[in-house]
């Protein structure tokens, strides 16, 4: 998977952009009947924690800074480099980069995400920056014939092992880290409630949560669609509504 990233050198300092493929970026897990025949045709696929672990592997998060996507995803991936970045042994405030957001929509789930993201990374990130434009680097095909089956299949098995979250943490306190159905009744919650959704954002990512699973519960309880089709062609055009008011997200899967 590391060839999808754009690596360049500055003065030491590895820059990495990652570069997603369209149903990641508009929130679908492979295999998702809305994200038919978009998977790994302009960049990695990115449905969990494992994935990021897998894909920045032997990669010290310390000594490179990334460069993001933003859209509606773009918490949600800042979430999975931190808690990569936290299983590392890095501080939040050690980890640098950029989020860059080419056309913001303007529905009422994207101005929360970006309002939320600004407000977390202005009192935790201090070496974290928003910029307007293309995120740098081009993204290429990373899927060959089989391997949405495989990605699939491999989502499957994340699904039917990942329910203890403090397994993979090292921690035995089932108090410390929320399940999956505790952390995405977590998300419900502040997104109903008005508070930051960061902070519920990261249970999520140390719970096993998948994007997939993120972005729907927050459609649900904030009231838009964006499609894979939308990020295909440069970004979020005008959203059709998913629901409507203020919902209370099903409670994940299990």
């Amino acid at each position: 998977m590391k060839d999808t990233l754009d690596l360049s050198r500055t003065t030491g300092t590895a820059a990495l952009a990652l570069v997603c493929d369209a149903p990641t970026r508009a929130g679908f897990d492979p295999g998702d009947p809305a994200a038919a025949g978009a998977f790994g045709r302009e960049g990695v696929a990115l449905a969990h924690l494992g994935d990021v672990r897998r894909l920045f592997d032997g990669v010290p998060l310390d000594r490179v800074r990334l460069a993001l996507p933003g859209g509606l995803t773009g918490m949600w991936l800042l979430a999975l480099c931190l808690v990569t970045a936290e299983e590392q042994g890095l501080a939040p405030d050690g980890l640098g980069g950029t989020t860059y957001e080419e056309r913001p929509a303007a529905t009422a789930l994207a101005l929360r995400l970006r309002g939320d993201l600004t407000a977390y990374v202005s009192a935790s990130l201090p070496h974290w920056a928003f910029r307007a434009g293309s995120l740098p680097g081009r993204g290429s095909p990373t899927a060959g014939p089989g391997d949405e089956a495989a990605a699939v299949a491999a989502l499957a098995r994340w699904r039917e092992t990942r329910e203890e979250s403090t397994d993979r943490q090292g921690l035995a306190d089932p108090y410390l880290w929320p399940s999956v159905r505790q952390s995405l009744d977590g998300l419900a919650d502040a997104a109903i409630d008005g508070d930051c959704l960061m902070d519920a954002t990261l249970d999520c990512v140390r719970a096993g949560v998948t994007t997939g699973e993120w972005a729907h519960t927050l459609r649900a309880a904030l009231g838009a669609y964006e499609s894979p089709a939308a990020y295909a062609h440069g970004g979020p055009a005008s959203p059709a509504p998913y629901r409507t008011g203020r919902h209370r997200a099903p409670a994940g899967v299990r």
